[in-house]
């Protein structure tokens, strides 16, 4: 068996434990009684697709491929989501804004928050073309920005710089999440330089409970401070089998005694209801 396998054996087994164990808290229900929060992270291969919904609101953070938009659109249609109010689109690279112009063209947007630079690749352009016949005018981000709703508080700390060697990754929005007692980071394809201003800026704590691990698993030089730093209990790694993430990163976040989940075994599902997270990976 290989390492590949015994790895998935081995997040599946995590995962029946951390389900029905008493460790897994209570399950979140969005109802009245029990307002939570659901964050869906989208089997849509080496990409990025995450769908928070909140009581009475949701946010989507990236819109992974052009091909694995029936993904998303399956989900929004079985849950009955006609409207987003925020799509997130944390940098313009193809596994990121590829489904985006559907996304624009088959739902309400409240609205589109972007980092603020342009790319002339042709999912973006196909992005750009969609907001401008729906006319939605897109909020570019230079400035840290906060919102909140139901309870969960935003906050989105944008590029600090004009110019990055890695030009479309390192211009990733960050996104923090923090609901009641329990937090999650979304940290889009930060590669070194986006991961030093992390570090260094005293805007947010980043210590967070649940983490969209930066570029899909990608090892970086300063990727051990940085998780470190961020400490989480659970880690969501947007990855294929194909394309999988470092070892060498997922041992640095089980030495760090975080609980891995890769979308290359399904998509990932988070309940948390404040106080207590449930994850579980369901594979379509």
């Amino acid at each position: 068996m290989g390492k590949q396998q015994i790895r998935k054996w081995y997040i599946f087994l995590i995962c029946i434990l951390f389900v029905f164990s008493g460790c897994a808290g209570k399950d979140a229900e969005f109802s009245t009684g029990n307002p939570g929060v659901r964050v869906t992270y989208f089997d849509v291969g080496k990409g990025d697709a995450i769908l928070i919904e909140t009581q009475g609101h949701t946010v989507l953070i990236d819109a992974g491929y052009d091909d694995t938009f029936p993904v998303i659109e399956g989900y929004l249609k079985k849950q009955g989501i006609q409207k987003l109010d925020y799509l997130a689109i944390t940098h313009f690279d193809k596994d990121h804004v590829g489904g985006a112009d559907r996304i624009v063209n088959n739902f309400d947007i409240g609205q589109v928050l972007q980092p603020d630079y342009e790319s002339d690749a042709g999912q973006y352009l196909e992005y750009c073309s969609a907001m401008e016949e729906k006319g939605v005018q897109p909020v570019s981000v230079t400035e840290p920005l906060q919102f909140g709703l139901d309870g969960a508080e935003f906050y989105i700390y944008p590029p600090q710089k004009e110019q990055y060697k890695e030009e479309d990754n390192d211009f990733s929005l960050v996104i923090s999440m923090v609901y009641r007692e329990k937090s999650f980071l979304f940290a889009g394809d930060c590669e070194k330089e986006r991961l030093d201003e992390l570090l260094a800026q005293t805007d947010f704590g980043l210590s967070h409970d649940v983490l969209k691990v930066p570029h899909h698993g990608k090892k970086e030089d300063n990727s051990g401070e940085f998780l470190a730093a961020v400490s989480p209990e659970a880690a969501v790694i947007t990855c294929s089998e194909e394309k999988p993430a470092s070892d060498k990163i997922c041992d640095m976040l089980t030495g760090l005694g975080a609980e891995i989940y890769l979308t290359a075994d399904g998509t990932v599902t988070c309940l948390c209801d404040g106080e207590s997270l449930q994850v579980f990976i369901s594979a379509e």
